[in-house]
């Protein structure tokens, strides 16, 4: 069996992306007096990044000589062309002719291929990712057997997920998106700060926390918009309030300023969405600047590399968690596969968009199962779903001719 075609494409939906995923601020109904417009509680949102106008993706196909295919994603935001040519210029004519099945060696050589450029993070892991998600979708189909069985696993097929996006244009909005996260069964959920004035934000947080006290934990997500003094006053409010936890509170290159803030905290930081490799989360990891680390599947490197990182966290006694946004479902199931094969595994990110989004389940024959806070694991040969070829067309950017 040897692979035959390497093929990318650009599929895009959801013209609000921003407004479906709860990532813009809250107007307050009536803030606190004196409070929004401190000096000290300003916010310049210098750090955050640039968010696409549309949800888009790039899927990855990888076919064999005899028809065989695996899709792979690259999470690529708002770029996947760059993605795609990566994957068309410098991938592809290394792919074609190898044994698909060879996932290590293939992800080394790949890999290997810009390493002493300097590339060994960022959009040429993103790339690399989709190719290596592609060939394990591929070689489970072969096998006749689910990914995470491939790996090693299961170690459950119920996987706990939290509800990523608490949703509307004002505190009292999100308050009530809230409460219907915990009556859809949710007990986390995750809420975004970083947009507004310190004081403002985490009144708003605060309220959501209120809300569904003892019922469900609150994640808050400050996108690497603090500084070192305004993260701890940040992760010391939400200490009190009772958060779940404070992700993302510095810009990604300050390692030292986590594992000061680590130290300085009992509300755990989480982080690592940034990360690609295991010796990026090592260095992390071997300083205790992470409490829970974020991988993202179709960012860092794929399932191959994936493995590793929650291998390397393991050695550290942390546990990681999924991490997924703009994505269709191959970049939640590829997730979920890794999750239920690896032992330090704690939480499924849900996303709050994907539960209306025109590329998730939508480009689905069959949906994904939720049930009561859980995601169930596909049970199929590979990563255990099938597109709807017409849907999946509908939203394609580029060519596209299903194999059949």
């Amino acid at each position: 069996m040897k692979i035959a075609r390497v093929e990318s494409f650009r599929v895009a939906a959801n013209r609000d992306y921003e407004g479906s995923a709860g990532l813009r601020p809250a107007t307050a109904a009536a803030p606190a007096p004196g409070r929004g417009g401190r000096a000290l509680s300003h916010n310049p949102g210098r750090h955050l990044c640039v968010y696409p106008a549309q949800a888009e993706v790039l899927l990855v196909r990888i076919a064999t000589e005899d028809g065989l295919t695996g899709w792979g994603e690259a999470h690529a935001p708002p770029i996947p062309g760059v993605a795609q040519a990566l994957i068309r210029d410098l991938f592809a004519p290394l792919l074609l002719g190898r044994d698909p099945l060879a996932t290590d060696a293939i992800w080394d050589a790949l890999y290997a291929a810009m390493r002493l450029r300097g590339y060994g993070s960022g959009v040429l892991l993103e790339a690399l990712a989709g190719v290596d998600i592609a060939l394990w979708d591929l070689a489970g189909k072969a096998l006749g057997q689910p990914v995470a069985t491939l790996l090693g696993g299961p170690y459950r097929t119920r996987l706990p997920c939290y509800l990523s996006g608490v949703p509307g244009a004002t505190v009292e909005q999100r308050v009530a998106s809230a409460r219907e996260a915990v009556a859809m069964g949710f007990t986390a959920m995750k809420t975004s700060v970083g947009r507004g004035p310190l004081d403002e934000d985490l009144d708003g947080v605060e309220a959501i926390v209120e809300a569904v006290r003892g019922r469900a934990d609150v994640l808050v997500d400050a996108h690497g918009v603090y500084d070192a003094r305004s993260a701890t006053a940040a992760g010391r409010r939400l200490e009190r309030m009772g958060a779940g936890w404070l992700e993302d509170p510095l810009p990604p290159e300050d390692v030292a300023g986590y594992a000061a803030l680590c130290a300085a905290l009992d509300l755990p930081v989480a982080s690592g969405e940034t990360e690609c490799t295991r010796w990026q989360f090592n260095e992390k990891l071997s300083r205790r600047a992470a409490d829970v680390i974020l991988p993202d599947v179709c960012r860092a490197g794929g399932i191959t590399e994936g493995r590793k990182i929650a291998t390397v966290a393991d050695l550290y006694n942390v546990p990681w968690c999924v991490h997924a946004s703009i994505s269709t479902a191959v970049h939640l199931t590829a997730g979920l596969h890794l999750a239920a094969a690896t032992p330090n595994f704690l939480l499924c990110e849900y996303p709050q968009s994907f539960r209306s989004s025109p590329l998730a389940d939508a480009l689905l024959q069959a949906p994904l199962r939720y049930e009561a806070g859980h995601l169930l694991l596909p049970d199929g040969p590979g990563l255990g779903i099938a597109f709807d070829e017409a849907a999946l067309a509908a939203h394609m950017l580029d060519p596209y001719t299903p194999i059949a």
